[in-house]
């Protein structure tokens, strides 16, 4: 790409003219001298050549008075005509294109000033009219937003880990689930950074299982099948075991049916492999043991039968090896259902409900259904962690099985907290009291059949829960009580608690995202970046100064996400300078203890994989990079591009070029400045806002931004 004329600075365009005139009016003169020259005889030539020293010394002298009055004049007419029409106009694009809110500074001739005032009472009537619009769009929204809070609540709440790719593996959706399910990886201090939009499935779960379910999909849709299903099973990161389930997302075309991407449900079966693990083991004690009692059993009872004339001390003795063997049994069957009970605890519908809304749920329910006077009450602020239907279910039972036999005309619901993790649920019930053989078998005959197809009482679902049953009377009531798990004070713990949205993320642009190899092509508005800034103890790398800190976030789709950053401090080994600190405000105490360059290193350099790498200054950043790349095993690769050289394109006529100024001009608000994270936000809402400027100038793609970028005079730039 070559330099058009309109690239060029207004100094340099000044000098370029100047000696442009300069060189017209003397090839004039001399021009001229040769013109007479040549219409002169030899007597004339010998004459002017004598006359000459005398002649040409005050033409010349004209000459030169000429070129400076006319290089005063261009002088002016650039001061106040051209370069506050260039500056003009690159002020007026940044209204139209990015910051509406901007007004230009009338200076420079009174016909530009005048022009500059017509400009900034046109931009006050669009920005009046753009207000108008964007409150209609505001609201023609408004049912589109709704619809996405109700996707993010849904996706929140769902029990299983939800991805959506496209067929490339890119991640186009992720909840919080999957992101909690994935990031656990070594107990890296960046893990939960790892998984993000744009980034490749691959890099999270082992590629062979998910190709081989997407060929069968593929095969599957081009049978004509609808909703295919493909489920297996991944081991993560060596310990954690995921249930998988791919589903495809295709579209219909009139030719075939094809899949352009494909959905994820993940589900953690590690705690339930290890429950039928242990389940297993009892299992085979139990039978173990089981075999030798019975045996011995045999061998007593053989004896007898066969022995009919035994004699009475050797009957005795079989008598107590049947006995003790029958009681071991015994033993051995309650502890394998305290055993069952414990490893069904955490498979059960267990749910944290308040003591306060349970009881008025059942009350109302009995009230409506049993016809009889119900009366509650809950401690404040006390929490239950039970299966609600399932008791509000046994509750019903029992007052429909007495009601059969003896109606009661009234009952009290009393729940209130005793030791520990526990709460006390009383049912007393006056005249008639509860009836104990009532309650004996209702609490012994199965309410309904677990996921097992087993058939569960009352008692057995205490026991599932830790707790108990009792039957007792006081002051003439019939008072059963329950002691079932609960929270004093703490239900609210449990609920996951999100700072600015529903943790659920989605582009489902990505679906479109071309391959990796024709990555130059595309426009940069469709890119995947990586904004980053660096922190250091000085600004000599080559002389020994380290980065302190590295901050970092992802733009996919030309959207910042803020929940995928880089945040983390780096221990230079080294003294921190205090005009250093004095920048950043980074103490030596505050890098001490934390992880060195090259643990550091590799975490940043896999948060940026398969993205660009964006900077302000980028050579500065870059140098510190590159330098620590042999040392931490990695190679930075990836294709940078600067805000510094972008800027310096859209607004050549302008005086600086830093942050700050840049910020300013395209209405970025500053946040954090000299804090790695905070600048490469500003960074990033920068790269967004020069964008549009670019593509209005003819520069869309990365390629161009990048060959356009090495025209810039600050591209020389070295460190």
């Amino acid at each position: 790409m070559g330099i058009k004329p309109t690239d060029l600075k207004p100094t340099t365009k000044f000098w370029l003219f100047l000696i442009g005139i300069v060189v017209l009016v003397f090839t004039v003169i001399l021009g001229s001298f040769e013109a007479s020259w040549l219409a002169l005889n030899q007597e004339e030539h010998e004459l002017i050549l004598k006359i000459a020293p005398k002649l040409i010394p005050f033409p010349m002298l004209g000459a030169l008075i000429l070129v400076l009055i006319i290089g005063s004049l261009v002088s002016l007419l650039f001061h106040f005509y051209i370069t506050p029409l260039l500056q003009l106009a690159e002020k007026t694009r940044l209204i139209s294109s990015v910051n509406p809110d901007y007004r230009v500074e009338a200076k420079g001739a009174k016909e530009v000033v005048y022009l500059t005032n017509m400009i900034n009472e046109s931009a006050e009537v669009t920005q009046a009219l753009r207000t108008e619009v964007e409150e209609q769009i505001r609201q023609a929204r408004a049912d589109v937003d709704a619809e996405r809070t109700r996707l993010a609540a849904l996706m929140s709440e769902l029990p299983h880990g939800v991805l959506v790719c496209n067929t490339d593996g890119q991640l186009l959706l992720y909840n919080q689930q999957a992101q909690k399910m994935l990031n656990q990886k070594n107990g890296d201090a960046q893990a939960g950074k790892l998984i993000g939009l744009g980034r490749s499935i691959f890099s999270l779960i082992d590629r062979e299982p998910i190709i081989h379910a997407l060929e069968f999909l593929q095969h599957a849709v081009s049978k004509g099948q609808v909703t295919p299903v493909s489920t297996f099973m991944i081991t993560l990161h060596g310990h954690r075991c995921l249930r998988v389930k791919m589903a495809p997302v295709s579209q219909q075309t009139e030719e075939s049916r094809s899949i352009f991407g494909f959905v994820l449900t993940l589900t953690d079966m590690t705690t339930q492999i290890e429950q039928e693990a242990m389940r297993d083991s009892w299992i085979q004690d139990l039978s173990d043991n089981l075999e030798s009692s019975l045996g011995e059993i045999r061998d007593a009872i053989s004896t007898i039968l066969n022995t009919p004339d035994l004699p009475a001390p050797m009957l005795q003795e079989n008598r107590l090896k049947i006995d003790s063997a029958s009681q071991l049994i015994a033993e051995r069957l309650r502890q394998s259902r305290e055993e069952y009970a414990r490893l069904f605890h955490s498979t059960d519908s267990r749910e944290h409900v308040s003591a306060r809304d349970l009881l008025e749920v059942v009350g109302k329910q009995l009230k409506e259904k049993q016809r009889i006077h119900v009366e509650t009450e809950a401690a404040e602020d006390l929490w239950v962690n039970l299966d609600s239907h399932a008791l509000a279910i046994g509750i019903m039972q029992l007052v429909g099985a007495h009601q059969s036999e003896r109606p009661l005309n009234d009952l009290t619901l009393k729940l209130v907290p005793t030791d520990g993790d526990f709460a006390s649920l009383t049912l007393s019930a006056y005249n008639p009291p509860l009836l104990e053989h009532v309650v004996r078998l209702w609490s012994t005959a199965p309410m309904y059949s677990d996921d097992r197809n087993q058939p569960i009482d009352l008692q057995e679902l205490l026991a599932r829960w830790g707790g108990s049953l009792s039957l007792k009377e006081v002051e003439g009531k019939g008072q059963l009580e329950l002691r079932i798990p609960a929270q004093f004070g703490k239900g609210h713990l449990d609920i996951e608690q999100t700072l600015e949205h529903r943790p659920v993320y989605y582009d489902f642009g990505l679906f479109n995202q071309a391959e990796w190899g024709e990555l130059s092509h595309q426009p940069l508005r469709k890119l995947t970046f990586v904004v980053f800034d660096t922190e250091t103890t000085g600004l000599q790398p080559s002389q020994g100064d380290e980065i302190i800190q590295i901050g970092g976030i992802r733009i996919v789709n030309n959207r910042m996400l803020h929940d995928e950053t880089f945040d983390q401090l780096v221990d230079p080994k080294r003294h921190v300078p205090s005009e250093s600190v004095a920048i950043h405000g980074i103490t030596p105490d505050m890098v001490r203890g934390q992880p060195t360059i090259d643990q550091v290193l590799p975490n940043f350099h896999h948060f940026a994989e398969g993205s660009i790498l964006v900077a302000h200054n980028a050579a500065f950043d870059m140098k510190f990079l590159r330098m620590k790349e042999e040392l931490c095993g990695v190679h930075f690769d990836h294709p940078v591009i600067d805000t510094l050289l972008l800027s310096s394109l859209v607004h050549p006529n302008q005086e600086s070029h830093n942050l700050e100024e840049i910020a300013d001009r395209l209405n970025v608000t500053i946040v954090g400045r000299h804090t790695a994270l905070g600048d490469a936000i500003v960074t990033a809402e920068v790269l967004i806002k020069l964008i549009p400027l670019l593509e209005s100038q003819g520069i869309v793609t990365l390629e161009e931004a990048v060959n356009a970028s090495a025209w810039s005079p600050y591209a020389k730039l070295k460190f």
